[in-house]
């Protein structure tokens, strides 16, 4: 990995007013373009969110993930690499989300010679200004990241999820390019989720206990409950298990896709939900969800769009696979080999691919026949990027299984990573009801 990285500025002392806005005077000299036209110009940009978003101050950030890597037109590209022109460099530590090709294997030979260029430049001005080229929309298993309390500014829906509730930093939901003004001047307006009476829950969920919960129990439960979060910030009471890395993200993917949910707690499991009464900040909830398992069946099911009986690719790694996902596909595809007609296509950064890679993991994964791409994920996936006669899709990703059919034109299954890898063996879709919906 390249790029650098900046330490904070000392806290900056409030001296002054720009309309409503209290501003510090380094936030002056930024506005007066005393650090250069690029910094004038994001800063600009975030006063004017502030302005929208009702805020009458800034904050300092530690930590910046910039969404909007993925190529979507010149325009996108031109206003990155114009703040490179004018001179913008990131002033805290910056990471970047998956990109639009997978940059491992170059622009030769793609589909869209221009297309994957541009996608290329767009990374490179992103590097020029000094973020970091992770490529990843997993920003949380990267060393370094940010710790409770901390104030961030991360795009990509499942890494705020992510960051908000289960490593208790404070971002919004953000669109794109604000990240890189964020990252140009090290400050957001103090608004939204940055606002301890914003963290509160107001959506009480109450679960049924469930046995052996795995990945696909929190794809489903996460799709449900951002179906009816709303605006409320949903309490999750009934967590029996002590969830994992992929289990979280899982939740993370699918509650911030079904709805605009950017936090929530999970009691006992994410740091600000030691109870439900913390969670709700000593306040009863505004509304109350009981789960039954009718529910979770239903939206299980809901989640499959696919029909018919033919399978021609199996996606994994929306968000990308961590350590522990390509361990389990290992495990379940160790000695075995894929149905011909079958292509398995796994998304993961080169910083979680070097990791399986030293522990062996990838030899049972390629083995299998699975081919491993980093930089990109599922989500760049369309249908002019299948294969001719491409049919049956399969994933277990439920962030893949609700934009899927719009990118592809096409049915997706969804079933559990074992679901996934028999299907792959057997060359149509193998759907078994999991065992915690019994």
């Amino acid at each position: 990995m390249t790029g650098r990285w900046f330490s904070m500025p000392e806290p900056m002392r409030v001296t002054h007013s720009h309309p409503d806005i209290e501003l510090s005077e380094r936030d002056l000299d930024m506005l007066a373009g005393h650090e250069g036209e690029a910094t004038r110009i994001a800063m600009r940009i975030i006063l004017r969110m502030a302005a929208i978003q009702q805020a009458t101050e800034l904050i300092d950030i530690s930590h910046v993930h910039v969404g909007g890597s993925i190529y979507t037109g010149r325009g996108s590209l031109h206003a990155v690499e114009r703040m490179v022109e004018l001179g913008a460099t990131v002033r805290v530590p910056t990471t970047v989300n998956a990109i639009s090709i997978d940059r491992s294997r170059g622009t030769h030979g793609a589909p869209d010679p221009e297309f994957a260029r541009n996608a290329d430049r767009l990374a490179t001005a992103l590097e020029e200004m000094g973020a970091r080229p992770v490529f990843s929309c997993t920003p949380y298993v990267f060393p370094d990241g940010p710790a409770l309390g901390d104030h961030v500014l991360w795009a990509e829906s499942n890494a705020i999820a992510y960051a908000n509730s289960v490593i208790g930093a404070r971002t919004n939901r953000h669109g794109d390019f604000l990240d890189v003004c964020a990252a140009i001047t090290g400050r957001v307006p103090r608004s939204g989720l940055h606002l301890p009476e914003n963290r509160r829950g107001g959506l009480l969920v109450r679960i049924p206990d469930v046995e052996a919960p795995d990945p696909s129990f929190f794809t489903t439960l996460g799709y449900l409950v951002g179906k009816h979060a709303g605006t409320d910030v949903p309490v999750i009471e009934g967590i029996s298990c002590a969830p994992s890395t992929e289990d979280l993200k899982a939740f993370c993917s699918t509650v911030a896709t079904s709805g605009p949910v950017g936090l929530f707690h999970m009691v006992g499991v994410t740091p600000e939900a030691p109870t439900v009464e913390t969670a709700l900040g000593g306040r009863p909830p505004r509304r109350v969800l009981d789960v039954t398992r009718t529910d979770l069946r239903d939206v299980w099911r809901q989640l499959s769009t696919g029909r018919g009986e033919i399978l021609h690719l199996v996606a994994f790694g929306s968000p990308h696979c961590t350590l522990g996902d390509l361990a389990r596909l290992a495990t379940l595809s160790r000695g075995r080999r894929k149905h011909p007609d079958v292509d398995v296509l796994v998304t993961t950064s080169r910083f979680v691919h070097e990791q399986a890679s030293t522990q062996g993991l990838l030899d049972a994964i390629e083995d299998f026949g699975m081919r491993v791409s980093t930089d990109t994920c599922l989500c760049m996936l369309t249908e002019g990027s299948l294969p001719p006669g491409t049919e049956g899709v399969m994933t277990d990703s439920g962030k893949f299984a609700h934009y899927g059919p719009g990118l592809l034109r096409r049915g997706v299954y969804f079933g559990s990573t074992r679901d996934c890898v028999e299907s792959a063996v057997a060359g149509q879709p193998v759907l078994a009801e999991p065992s915690w919906l019994s």
